[in-house]
């Protein structure tokens, strides 16, 4: 690299101070520090805790286990969870580590005061002695902690390691598991929860398998930071924006995201002063602070992995014996039924690669414990024979030591991962010149450059690899073969980040040794799909993901966090990810009580409020009777010295209110920012005045904003409403901008149905009543008396309308109620409780399917009938187009069916087979999409079921996510991905599309979605339709007599749908293959079908074609070729292909 002057940052005048508060080395980071990196274990486990899942956290040493308890901790506690953390490092060391009696007394003792739990723990722990040490745990959870504590209780159990040490102690972990297991006979034990962490082999702690209580809890990983991860650092290391991210480059690479060297190291070098080459320099900072050999005893992380390998017993010497193979370059496969592996593992020295072995975590122990180290701590019992042996070695050796003794520094060099290349290949030449020492030059020469080639980290250090490798005498195909690995790895690692551009480039390169499996990967990254892919997102299933057509904005949430990715002409770009957060809102309720008994005849209120945003508050005045009334004060601002006197007729619906009890008026501040105080107010009950003044007022509660993932998202992803735990107040946010825009009073008993056109109005739920609450005053503008049914009532598509469904085992009655006139527009009722209701966009229309696989549809509003439909199977959801001129049917996971309303003999698309079966209609109706991730999705248009474009997004699995909609000028459609990606197609609007407002077209209904072909002669077209037979049509056929073709016929062709057609060079046959794989060929001259059908089994056939004189039919499938007699359909010859093709 290039030498280059780094000027540190202007604004880095205080590094120390900065450095000192952010980066937390050795010691636990609470989540609030601005360094703390949160992680996927962290979600999963406050998941895995808020849910009553037992889990456990295996992670080595400084891996973040303290950090994250103690975010978890914060998190669980703010739910109302009570929370104990039981260090066994601090029991087992200090109290009582040689008696077992005293021993389990002080892990009771630590419960009761981390859970603040008052009681005589010792007359109650003698009274139990005779019980065994595991029962009496049990009995401790059950009498003192669930009795004295009514919430829900989560004990993390850390350090769990140091049970090893302790003989006696693994009862601990026998009692986990049966407090586990009380919970099937004494429901209070789901109460309490226990999470395990700890450095070590859960299988070496407890003998006994029952007792052990890593089968019943789950597992959470606890990965290391990834490198995106540590741009958090970026501005904290001193230094500007681009230097910051290669020093950061730099770290990972020595670290590979480990959280306490990553952190050391960071420190370190925020507080040098970087001058001259950067990478240099933190190379050199992380040779002397953790890579020189006294980093063994003077490092405490290091010296701690070193205490635990060589102190540990019976497995030192395999410990040590199996590390020494993997430094020695001998490939390891994992086996987690090795004890020696899992504790290489445990401690953190070794992880699993992706081809399933073994490796060094990282390059700073690479660079610590090397082969000298493993050898040198061997244990001693070796060493004295060894020496012996050596020493009769050498006096046996002596006239060998010119060519045996002679070449160890060359070794050296060869065997050395950190060797230069220009060195390697030098020592490599003049280890060759030794007599006897050429073949063993080539192995190490060979094993240098394959370990060199797997860590390449770009093209120009593979072909540099390469070029060496072509030089050695027997080199073969081995350039080739180092090539195609590293272009494979490549292509992989952009497969799973979703860059297929990427991807396709690398496997294209890889084919310099060509394989089935190469081929085979080349080809599908181009699929015919592959023109029309735009964009696709890097993140995977686990998250909820919505999409807005009109921004062409994906909305992902993962907790309170939001990630969102937006399209654009430049391409797709990732926005900051941001909290959604909601307001805690406390009111200030003051109260008089009045005496005397009377009816309100008049009322008045004056209010005198200091407030710089009047329009922040909501205020309430409260009769005794419950009655509310929302005050308007009519104002901007207002200071203490105002009045405000409020109008008498905003009082108006008090007038005849008993007087007599306390009567109260609320304010409540409703936005962060500004704060204000009441001074005083004067309510005025017929000629009674009911006054309070403060001299220097009172505070109005300013709301807290807190993180939530308590939070809805409309269903077209523009809004999202977000509510704090246990609050009335609910928060309005426009994901667009990523900013609140409204805050609303709503009672925590109200289900929150969804916002209406435009977001004008939030729209609620209670028992018997729908409440629409204006989004910009904060009032309620209207209440629907839609009856018991409130609670599962919708919003149509367009938001003008309510759509609700009262059900009883007699009769259903659907009613249409309009949002602007808060009334109903109409109802129908229908006998029985259907099985699907659905209605279109604007609400003209309603489908109903009953549990007879038929669907009725109706015009709502004139409740008159319009079609059935008799499906050819139970459906599991139908949906409506835009202008519900078309429906579609779902059969669960057989398949799909599409329909026109005013054409019920056929549909007009069908599709069936085993898969996740989605469909989606664009917003106009216009278009839709149908398929499932196995297979892909296609697009069609509505009103002719014709084919758009090729299939998209085949690849996934029943995992891969349900996200399918359209852009609203329809031209993109978005698809869940195989891993749960999203993925964004463009189907451009031809001018000859159809839109569900179009009064009918001139297609032929059964070539629908078709295959068809052209005889020989262009004159005739044979078409294969969905019912399985082959129609000819005259080319140059009119709309009339296309129309006028008979859509059935007399012979049988097929059982299914026809996929495949070819016809013969001389357009006197045809062959077709069906869905079912079956073969049939036919007679142009007639139109008929030959008498055989032939049954071609096995793997599905891809492609046909005639001979020259169409005597022999050629069949592709995917692993075979047949010919096929075309006259008696007898199969003549059959090959298996070994591999894929299509």
């Amino acid at each position: 690299m290039a030498e280059s002057p780094l000027e540190p940052s202007e604004d880095n005048n205080v590094e120390l101070d900065a450095t000192g508060e952010f980066f937390s080395v050795g010691t636990p980071l609470h989540a609030v520090r601005a360094g703390y990196i949160r992680r996927r274990a962290d979600d999963l486990l406050y998941e895995a805790a808020i849910a009553g899942r037992y889990a456990h956290i295996i992670a080595p040493d400084r891996s973040g286990k303290s950090s994250l308890i103690s975010a978890t901790a914060a998190r669980l506690e703010g739910n109302a969870i009570r929370v104990a953390v039981l260090d066994l490092g601090q029991i087992g060391v200090r109290e009582g580590a040689k008696d077992a009696g005293r021993w389990y007394y002080n892990v009771a003792y630590r419960l009761l005061r981390q859970l603040r739990i008052r009681f005589d723990l010792q007359e109650w722990w003698q009274d139990k002695s005779v019980l065994s040490n595991r029962q009496r745990l049990l009995e401790f959870y059950a009498e003192v902690i669930l009795e004295n504590v009514q919430q829900s209780i989560v004990i993390f159990v850390d350090e769990i390691q140091c049970i090893a040490n302790l003989p006696f102690a693994d009862q601990l972990l026998a009692s986990v598991r049966s407090a586990h297991n009380a919970r099937t006979t004494d429901p209070d034990f789901t109460r309490l929860t226990f999470v395990l962490l700890g450095e070590c082999d859960p299988q070496s702690l407890i003998d006994e398998p029952e007792s052990s209580p890593f089968s019943a809890t789950q597992a959470v990983p606890l990965d290391d930071f990834s490198r995106n991860d540590l741009n958090l650092f970026s501005t904290e290391m001193n230094l500007d924006a681009d230097s910051a991210q290669l020093a950061l480059d730099r770290i990972y690479h020595w670290t590979r995201g480990q959280p306490y060297l990553t952190q050391k190291l960071a420190r370190a070098i925020a507080r040098e002063t970087i001058k001259g080459d950067l990478v240099s320099q933190v190379d050199g900072i992380a040779g002397q602070q953790l890579t020189g050999r006294a980093a063994l005893h003077s490092e405490p992380h290091l010296s701690h992995l070193h205490r635990e390998l060589v102190n540990s017993g019976k497995l030192t010497e395999g410990l040590l014996n199996l590390y020494g193979k993997l430094r020695k370059g001998i490939k390891v496969p994992a086996d987690l039924g090795s004890a020696e592996q899992r504790r290489l593992m445990a401690v953190g020295l070794l992880i699993v690669d992706e081809s399933g072995e073994l490796k060094i975590r990282n390059r700073i122990y690479e660079a610590v414990f090397t082969t000298r180290w493993a050898n040198e701590n061997l244990p001693t019992r070796w060493r004295v024979p060894l020496t012996v042996a050596a020493g009769l070695a050498i006096i046996a050796i002596i006239p060998f030591w010119y060519t045996q003794w002679l070449p160890d520094p060359y070794v050296a060099q060869l065997t050395s991962a950190e060797t230069d290349f220009g060195i390697a290949e030098s020592t490599w030449r003049n280890l060759r010149s030794f007599p006897g020492h050429s073949d063993a030059a080539d192995k190490l020469y060979r094993t240098y450059l394959a370990d060199r080639a797997g860590r390449a980290r770009s093209s120009q250090e593979i072909e540099t690899i390469s070029s060496m490798a072509a030089a050695l005498p027997d080199a073969g195909m081995l350039p080739q073969a180092l090539l195609a690995d590293y272009w494979d790895r490549q292509a992989m690692q952009a497969i799973r980040g979703q860059q297929r551009d990427d991807a396709l480039i690398a496997s294209l390169q890889a084919l310099t040794v060509s394989t089935p499996i190469r081929r085979n990967r080349s080809a599908m990254l181009v699929g015919n799909d592959y023109p029309l892919l735009i964009a696709s997102t890097p993140f995977g299933a686990e998250r909820q993901v919505v999409f807005n057509p009109g921004s062409l904005l994906l909305t992902a949430a993962s907790g309170s966090i939001i990630s969102q990715w937006a399209l654009a002409q430049e391409g797709l770009s990732q926005r900051d990810d941001w909290m959604i957060t909601a307001l805690e809102v406390t009111p200030l309720v003051r109260r008089v009580i009045v005496d005397s008994e009377g009816i309100v005849r008049r009322a008045g209120l004056t209010l005198n409020v200091s407030h710089p945003r009047m329009k922040d508050l909501r205020i309430k005045v409260i009769a005794p009777s419950g009655k509310t009334v929302e005050i308007e004060p009519g104002v901007e601002r207002v200071s203490s010295n105002e009045d405000i006197r409020i109008p008498a007729s905003q009082l108006r619906p008090l007038l005849g209110e008993p007087t007599l009890g306390t009567w109260s008026i609320s304010l409540r501040d409703e936005a962060t920012g500004v704060a204000g105080h009441l001074v005083g107010w004067n309510l005025t009950l017929n000629s009674q005045g009911l006054v309070e003044d403060f001299e220097r007022g009172i505070g109005i509660p300013d709301p807290v904003e807190k993180e939530t993932d308590q939070f809805w998202i409309n269903s077209n992803g523009r809004y999202a409403v977000a509510r704090a735990t246990q609050s009335d107040s609910v928060r309005l946010w426009d994901l667009a901008f990523a900013k609140p825009i409204a805050a609303v009073a709503v009672s925590e008993n109200e289900n929150l149905i969804g916002l209406d056109e435009g977001a004008r109005h939030l729209i609620t739920a209670t028992l018997d009543t729908v409440n629409l609450w204006n989004t910009v005053s904060g009032a309620r503008a209207a209440t629907l008396p839609v009856g018991p049914a409130s609670g599962t009532s919708r919003l149509t598509a367009d938001g003008k309308h309510l759509f609700v469904q009262n059900r009883s085992d007699i009769e259903t009655r659907f009613q249409l109620w309009s949002l602007d006139t808060a009334s109903m527009v109409a109802e129908i009722v229908v006998a029985g409780a259907p099985a699907l209701a659905v209605i279109d966009a604007a609400g003209s229309r309603l489908a109903v399917a009953d549990y007879d696989r038929a669907i009725r549809i109706w015009d709502f509003h004139s409740a008159q009938m319009l079609v059935q439909l008799d499906l050819p199977m139970q459906p599991s959801d139908i949906r409506l187009s835009a202008g519900g001129r078309v429906i579609s049917a779902v059969y669960g996971t057989e398949g799909v069916s599409v329909w026109r309303a005013d054409s019920t003999e056929f549909p007009m698309f069908e599709s069936f087979g085993k898969g996740a079966w989605q469909i989606a209609f664009s917003p106009s109706g216009a278009r839709f999409a149908a398929g499932h991730p196995r297979n892909g999705f296609q697009l069609y248009e509505s009103l002719t079921g014709r084919r758009v474009g090729p299939a998209v997004g085949a690849g996934g699995n029943r995992s891969s996510g349900n996200l399918l909609g359209f852009s609203r000028d329809e031209d993109v459609i978005v698809t869940s991905g195989p891993t749960g990606n999203m993925r964004f197609w463009q189907f451009p609007i031809s001018s000859g599309a159809t839109s569900d407002d179009e009064s009918g077209h001139a297609v032929w209904s059964a070539s629908g979605d078709a295959i068809a072909v052209a005889l020989a002669s262009a004159s005739t077209i044979a078409v294969g339709d969905r019912h399985g037979h082959v129609h000819l049509i005259a080319a140059n056929s009119s709309d009339e007599a296309i129309v006028a073709e008979p859509e059935e016929v007399s012979f049988i062709g097929h059982s299914d749908r026809i996929r495949l057609l070819a016809a013969s060079r001389d357009g006197g046959r045809l062959a077709s293959v069906a869905a079912d794989n079956t073969i049939r060929v036919w007679r142009a001259d007639t139109g008929l079908p030959e008498s055989f059908i032939r049954n071609f089994s096995g793997t599905r056939i891809e492609r046909i074609g005639f001979s020259a004189n169409a005597g022999l039919l050629g069949v592709l499938a995917a692993d075979r070729v047949a010919i096929m007699d075309t006259s008696s359909g007898e199969i003549v010859a059959e090959i298996e292909l070994g591999e894929s093709h299509t």
